[in-house]
């Protein structure tokens, strides 16, 4: 009779034991969106001044943030900038009591106007005036060129659409080669005179080479005006 109490009562402490505890209940979290806090910074961020070639670009995503349960409140406080870095700092608050201050960062991101491809470009292209145009791109410290200074000029990698290209990624092409037999065009006035010869130099288009002209025995110098054809223009030499 004595072993009934005794079995009732390590039931009643068992059951004891494994009922929730109020405090439990209190240590309820709930997540605040990593978006929210990027929103509200983007909004900040309208007010900071930007040089006209650069741009903020946010440096890292902000990830959720676990708070505890009740009503949240968002502060937002003024941007905090250096000349390359903004960091936005945003207060938490939940029901009326300061948590953390969760801070958006900003680096940034100078720019520049530079030749890119204007459609993708396999290696060994001659490039063309339509090959290449003008964008604005993000600096990478090198400087930007013009299209005008790549048309004639060869690759050597493949370029995507929208990449940068710049001079010293390709290499002259070169349409006179040492040794070739040209066609050397000489302009006098309003006389052209045509003839033969061979180049002792090579160059691209737009390069100024040396010719032999055995007719003369003498080596004139001319601009590359296309494949295997030097011009040489004398008007008002003596």
């Amino acid at each position: 009779m004595t072993r009934v109490p005794a079995i009732l009562t390590a039931i009643l402490a068992t059951a004891a034991f494994c009922a929730p505890s109020p405090a439990f209940a209190q240590n309820a979290t709930q997540r605040v969106s990593g978006k929210q806090f990027e929103s509200l910074a983007k909004r900040a961020m309208s007010t900071v001044v930007v040089p006209a070639d650069a741009a903020f670009v946010q440096a890292t995503p902000v990830r959720d943030q676990i708070v505890p349960a009740g009503a949240v409140s968002l502060q937002v406080e003024s941007p905090l900038s250096t000349p390359s870095y903004v960091n936005v700092p945003i207060d938490v608050s939940v029901d009326g009591q300061f948590l953390r201050t969760v801070f958006v960062g900003y680096r940034m991101q100078a720019f520049v106007r530079t030749a890119v491809a204007a459609h993708d470009l396999v290696a060994g292209t001659v490039i063309a005036a339509d090959d290449v145009t003008m964008a604005r791109v993000p600096s990478t410290g090198r400087l930007g060129n013009g299209t005008d200074v790549l048309v004639g000029r060869k690759i050597f990698v493949p370029f995507r659409k929208g990449q940068p290209v710049f001079i010293e990624e390709t290499q002259t092409n070169m349409i006179v080669k040492p040794g070739s037999s040209v066609v050397l065009i000489v302009n006098d006035g309003g006389v052209s005179v045509v003839a033969e010869g061979v180049a002792r130099t090579g160059g691209g288009l737009g390069d100024e080479v040396s010719v032999y002209n055995p007719s003369t025995n003498h080596t004139l110098s001319g601009m590359v005006v296309g494949p295997d054809r030097v011009q040489l223009d004398i008007m008002g030499e003596q």
